[in-house]
């Protein structure tokens, strides 16, 4: 059974650890925990310390500095510990009824400070247990124990008395006063194991309270190895996967269309593809695809993954099969939504009715975000569910939350200001860009889009590949994971492959004009992307670099010749699926602000080029636009 689970790390350090007070104590803790994918995900879990601080009026007040809602404990800095006066939250142990908008209330108005961060919604529970250091985490194995048919029996058995076993409900103040008393009660209790859900631990001391969860965990793992029946493979194998570049043939011919159907109107979003050997594993097995219908691992997957993934039940032969079991999905989350969102659940309005992620046997699984790193952590909650499931299964089964108490949640106001849920307001947020890296000024194109909020897949030569790699590290590094990645360019078609393997497509190619000309043998990375662009079924551009003087010296580029003298060299492009523009520039960022004004915000303005816009009519007209 262990192998189904990666054990934590103990990282504590002494050295470290012990110069530390306060809330720089909790902070070093929160770190250790967020960064432990077998203790919680990222964004999951909450972390707290009991503290003196000095108000306003210079007066010593107790306080709980308690970790702010959606925060990532992996990377909390001490401005994501808001100061709460402990007095504040204690009166409302036995205040009588509160609502859920009068209890946040009377978190907002308990802060030491008004320009704190807004405290998570178990704040009460942290407030209300006594000890001075409590932590809540997503471990894998606590999970699985407690979605296992015989959990419950299997945790008494291995915890005894030292833990508390609390189905699953939504968070409020009668969940923490009801935690707080099964506490008291209890003298020998060290551990709250929230059904479906986590833990809570705690201790007077940051390092017991951090060695509790990871005690947690071992014996969570030790009570589902006693648990297990049969042999954790999910049923065997259902469906052969192909070989490997098989697979990634038919990928590459599915995630545009994916991508285009998921994408909304407006903004496009990213995929991320796990082709693990756990992933691919789990998709093609006889039961693990059918559990994922039951509901989610934990509660938070609710804001990435929804209440259940799309599933196929087979091998899709190509788009058309995807496609349909996508209308499938809509057609499921129509009727979810009428049925359990009530008329006050629907203020914030309906999130949209298309899968989040989607498991595809013999290939893996796909997620989806705004951006990468939301597409990523959707595939590392979808991920958490598969490790669950496998062990759940391998102890009788599995039990998670009904459609109704998934869609409570999914549709709880607090559950819907998650900072994962939010979208980038970036003029290019949701557009991926493919840009033919031949030099360094492609590299400056591609930070410069980036700033704006676009993904870039960097196509280098050979020659140019550590350059690309390095571009595409540095611009990932000052904008956001994954924001650049970079491509070996062999061939045309093989880095389109390439960066869709990367992002599941892209809307927009730059390129070299006399990289598409005749004379360059008829090739390009524009060529090779239109049959892409047809795939997603959405607006795309192809941006052509024309030869233009000035930059440096600050001359004006030269402009085209008469209306139609480039038509050429955009030959077979025009009519493809795309709107063709040429943009006669050497400044790196004249190209730019011209791609931003083609492909984002219209209201963007450039600088410094001539702009040749080509329509994508048969009748190819040609319009030039100037410096505005």
């Amino acid at each position: 059974m262990d192998e189904l689970f990666t054990p934590p790390v103990d990282r504590w350090n002494p050295a470290v650890a012990g110069g530390l007070a306060g809330r720089d104590e909790v902070v070093y803790r929160s770190h250790l925990v967020g960064a432990d994918p077998a203790l919680t995900k990222e964004g999951g879990g909450n972390f707290s310390v009991k503290d003196v601080a000095v108000d306003r009026g210079g007066r010593s007040v107790e306080v709980l500095y308690m970790s702010a809602w959606g925060c990532d404990g992996a990377t909390t800095t001490p401005d994501d510990f808001p100061a709460l006066r402990l007095a504040d939250l204690l009166r409302l142990r036995d205040s009588g009824p509160l609502s859920e908008s009068e209890m946040i209330g009377h978190l907002v108005d308990s802060g030491l400070r008004g320009e704190q961060r807004q405290p998570g919604i178990e704040t009460l529970t942290h407030a209300f247990i006594p000890a001075r250091h409590v932590d809540h985490c997503h471990p894998d194995a606590v999970i699985a124990l407690t979605a296992s048919p015989g959990g419950r029996r299997a945790a008494e058995d291995e915890f005894g008395e030292e833990a508390i076993w609390f189905d699953y409900r939504q968070f409020d103040v009668g969940v923490a006063r009801e935690l707080a008393d099964r506490i008291a009660g209890e003298p020998r209790c060290r551990f709250v194991l929230l059904a479906n859900h986590g833990i809570f631990t705690w201790a007077d001391s940051s390092e017991r309270c951090y060695r509790n969860s990871l005690e947690a965990v071992e014996r969570a793992t030790r009570a589902l190895r006693k648990a297990q029946c049969r042999p954790a493979d999910l049923g065997g194998q259902a469906v052969r996967p192909p070989p490997p570049e098989a697979a990634e043939d038919l990928l590459a011919e599915l995630l545009p269309a994916v991508r285009g159907a998921l994408s909304g109107a407006g903004r496009g979003v990213v995929l991320h593809l796990d082709r693990s050997p756990e992933a691919v594993g789990f998709a093609s097995s006889v039961r693990g695809p059918g559990w994922t219908q039951a509901g989610p691992g934990c509660p938070d997957h609710l804001v990435t993954v929804g209440y259940r993934p799309l599933v196929l039940d087979r091998t899709p032969a190509g788009p058309a099969e995807v496609l349909a079991a996508i209308r499938r999905h809509r057609d499921w989350y129509d009727t979810y939504y009428a049925r359990y969102v009530t008329g006050p659940a629907r203020a914030l309005g309906k999130r949209g009715n298309g899968p989040r992620a989607v498991v595809l046997p013999g290939l893996g699984a796909v997620s989806c975000g705004p951006d990468a790193a939301k597409a990523r952590l959707c595939a590392d909650h979808l991920a958490q569910t598969m490790t669950v499931i496998r062990a759940a299964d391998a102890a009788g089964g599995y039990l998670s939350l009904s459609e109704a108490q998934g869609a409570a949640d999914e549709y709880w106001p607090l559950m819907r200001l998650k900072p994962q849920l939010r979208a980038g307001q970036e003029p290019l947020a949701g557009v991926v860009f493919l840009v033919a890296a031949d030099d360094g000024r492609a590299d400056a194109v591609a930070e410069r889009l980036a700033s704006a909020g676009a993904h870039v897949a960097l196509a280098a030569p050979p020659g140019r590949r550590a350059a690309a790699v390095a571009a595409a590290a540095a611009i990932s590094g000052r904008y956001g994971e994954r924001r650049a990645v970079p491509l070996v360019r062999d061939t045309d078609r093989g880095a389109v492959r390439q960066a869709v393997l990367a992002y599941g497509g892209f809307d927009a190619v730059v390129e070299p004009v006399a990289r598409v000309s005749p004379a360059a043998g008829g090739g390009g990375l524009a060529r090779a992307a239109l049959p892409v662009f047809a795939r997603q079924g959405r607006p795309a551009s192809i941006l052509l670099l024309g030869e233009g003087g000035g930059g440096e010296g600050g001359e004006e580029p030269s402009a085209p010749g008469p209306a139609g003298d480039r038509r050429p060299r955009a030959d077979g492009l025009a009519g493809g699926g795309a709107a063709v523009h040429t943009v006669v520039a050497t400044d790196p960022e004249a190209v730019a602000r011209a791609a931003i004004f083609l492909t984002g915000s219209g209201g963007t303005t450039w600088l410094d080029t001539t702009l040749v816009a080509v329509s994508r009519t048969p009748e190819t007209t040609t319009t030039t636009r100037g410096n505005p």
